[in-house]
């Protein structure tokens, strides 16, 4: 889908100077990955999902801690053990290791769910952004995705910044 876009705007693009005079239609471009680097909106909305998602974080951390010191002890007193009692602590290890991993897996699912909605509503402001700037400056054309070059002269990164600050 995104190649069939960019190959249709790239097909008006190069359709523009047929219909209408190239010196009187204006483009620019907006290096995407540079606006979402540095824009506030997008720096917030990180801060947001590393607050949220931290204590979860933190606390299987020190699961992870807590098993390796199981461990650690079931391998210096398994010399003393009964083989039902090795036997017995290792299901518990094991059977902590896949709770561990469950909830490591369950926290990455989560992290990318929440930060997939909240670079939606960035994406959104970020167009919104880019749309009253094209608009106020009278550009026919903004291209932002899939373009292999563009000279400084048409880039117009620093202004939609400038204006999400």
């Amino acid at each position: 889908m995104n190649k069939l876009l960019t190959s249709l705007l790239m097909a008006g693009v190069l359709l523009l100077p047929v219909g209408v005079n190239a010196e009187d239609t204006k483009i620019g471009f907006v290096n995407g990955t540079r606006l979402v680097e540095e824009s506030p909106q997008a720096q917030a909305a990180a801060e947001r999902i590393k607050k949220e998602f931290e204590p979860r974080q933190q606390e299987i951390l020190q699961a992870q801690q807590q098993l390796r010191d199981r461990e650690e002890r079931f391998l210096k007193d398994s010399a003393f053990m009964s083989a039902a009692e090795k036997q017995k602590k290792q299901r518990e290890i094991v059977s902590a290791q896949r709770e561990l991993k469950l909830q490591d897996t369950e926290l990455r699912e989560d992290f990318t769910i929440r930060r997939n909605q909240e670079m939606a509503k960035v994406w959104e402001v970020l167009r919104e952004a880019i749309q009253a700037y094209a608009k106020d400056e009278n550009f026919d054309l903004i291209l932002f995705e899939g373009v292999s070059y563009a000279s400084p002269k048409v880039e117009v990164t620093d202004a939609v910044l400038k204006r999400l600050k």
